[in-house]
């Protein structure tokens, strides 16, 4: 019996003990929210390339004072990924006053000539032109007609652009030096893909079907070339017929 009277009475004491100290600690809560302990007075942005910080300011809807534990984080990143540059947002507080934005954005992967300029990232996807046009270094797309549909629902929707976008993806991936030297991939009237060469307009036939093994045998046709030509030797290659180049020298 009085070992039970011991073990209770150390169980009295110690719930005492948590209890003051959960009453403690709440109390101090609850106090530094009265004194606005933890009011937003500092927002920070990171990761932005394509908007500016400003938007992503004007997104967030965020009034400066109020207590970090009253912020929407959810609604916030949700309001903030309405931007079509924005992939996700991850928003965080940092106590005492501050809160975190970090911006995932969409990569463009080549701007889209469709009588006005748009770009589209890797994944299909059609944006606006960013803020400071078209000064990224990403080729051009082109040879759509005005009355093609590129979009619905958000989505890329024309089966030409798609093509030319997993030709990218598959050059920027796995010829990635060749990527940069890309200035402009046409689809043409006789239902040909061709790619033009930046430093000196150099035309490369894809033709119809099987881009990427195309792709494929430029790479192998050039790594068996090494440095002993440039783009600007060549007036067209010519990857048209299975598993043969043909090749054009300029004079």
């Amino acid at each position: 019996m009085e070992k039970f009277k011991h073990i209770l009475i150390q169980t009295s004491i110690y719930g005492g003990i948590l209890l003051g100290i959960f009453a403690l600690g709440y109390g101090g809560f609850q106090y530094a929210h009265a004194i606005h302990l933890f009011g937003l007075e500092k927002v920070v942005v990171d990761g932005t390339t394509l908007i500016s910080n400003e938007e992503v300011l004007q997104l967030a809807d965020l009034k400066f004072g109020t207590s970090l534990f009253d912020l929407p984080l959810d609604s916030i990143q949700t309001r903030i990924s309405e931007n079509p540059f924005v992939l996700a947002t991850q928003v965080s507080r940092q106590f005492p006053r501050t809160l975190f934005i970090q911006v995932h954005e969409r990569k463009p992967i080549a701007y889209v000539n469709h009588g006005v300029f748009s770009c589209i990232d890797k994944h299909d996807y059609l944006m606006p032109l960013p803020r400071m046009g078209m000064n990224l270094p990403i080729p051009i797309v082109s040879g759509f007609n005005r009355t093609d549909t590129l979009q619905e629902n958000g989505a890329c929707s024309n089966v030409k652009l798609n093509q030319m976008v997993e030709v990218l993806n598959v050059i920027q991936q796995d010829y990635s030096a060749f990527y940069p030297q890309i200035s402009e991939l046409v689809f043409t009237g006789e239902n040909d893909y061709i790619i033009y060469t930046a430093d000196s307009a150099t035309r490369i036939y894809l033709g119809q079907s099987d881009l990427t093994d195309k792709v494929e045998l430029l790479h192998a046709f050039w790594s068996t070339i090494g440095d002993r030509k440039q783009w600007s030797n060549y007036e067209y290659i010519d990857l048209r017929y299975k598993k043969q180049v043909i090749v054009r020298e300029r004079t």
